[in-house]
């Protein structure tokens, strides 16, 4: 198997070098080829300096600055596309998911599933957190009829021909472009396979991703979504 992994750093210099390392690790041990893309969002930290460290020791680790804060949404859309390998990996930065987990999703892609979908057997960010998420899988869930338990994991394996056939909105600031991408592969017929994984509190600093701004442009997202590619057809 041979895969592209990579995830965001905003606001972790403390988790890139260890998250990097363990990534690394694991990679090792269930591909052919792979290798680790780390993709400072303009951190105002060190997570920049950081992360150029860390590659200039290893030849798999490589990293990509954007030269201002574009948001999460088009990290992720740098993320797939610098990705030159079959296969596509994601996760957040702030080492909240645990990529030794990685070998159970990759056992889903062995059985033919093109993407395998994280979703979290229970969140370690409160009850607030844990309410928002709720509401919004449920609406996503009603909105597009899909079965996605939980659309804002962030720990991911999908297949690169997922991403060929359209062009996410540039946009897209959070993770909605995964949401389009999911509705499009199921309507195709694309073998799903979602896998419970941990959740573990965020070991340094607090979480820079929610806010009330964020939860606007998610529904706004969603309501356009809902009627331009559900409705009116244009996501096929």
């Amino acid at each position: 198997m041979q895969i592209s992994f990579f995830f965001p750093a905003y606001y972790d210099e403390a988790t890139v070098e260890p998250l990097a390392l363990l990534a690394d690790q694991v990679l090792a041990e269930i591909c052919t080829e792979y290798e680790v893309i780390i993709i400072d969002d303009a951190s105002p930290d060190k997570s920049g300096e950081v992360a150029d460290r860390v590659a200039g020791k290893n030849q798999r680790i490589r990293v990509i600055h954007h030269e201002k804060n574009l948001g999460y949404g088009r990290v992720l859309q740098t993320g797939i596309r610098e990705s030159k390998y079959e296969w596509i990996a994601f996760t957040d930065g702030d080492m909240q998911y645990d990529v030794r987990e990685l070998p159970r999703l990759a056992a889903e892609a062995y059985k033919g599933a093109k993407i395998v979908a994280g979703y979290k057997m229970s969140r370690a960010d409160g009850w607030k957190r844990e309410l928002t998420s709720a509401l919004y899988n449920n609406t996503i869930q009603i909105l597009f009829g899909m079965k996605l338990r939980d659309a804002d994991c962030a720990f991911k394996l999908m297949h690169r021909s997922i991403f060929e056939d359209f062009k996410p909105s540039l946009d897209y600031k959070e993770a909605f472009l995964l949401v389009e991408a999911f509705y499009r592969a199921q309507r195709k017929g694309t073998k799903i396979v979602q896998v419970p994984v941990s959740h573990r509190p965020r070991p340094y600093g607090d979480s820079s991703c929610f806010s009330w701004r964020t939860a606007r442009r998610m529904a706004w997202y969603a309501l356009r979504g809902a009627v331009f590619g559900r409705v009116l057809g244009g996501w096929k």
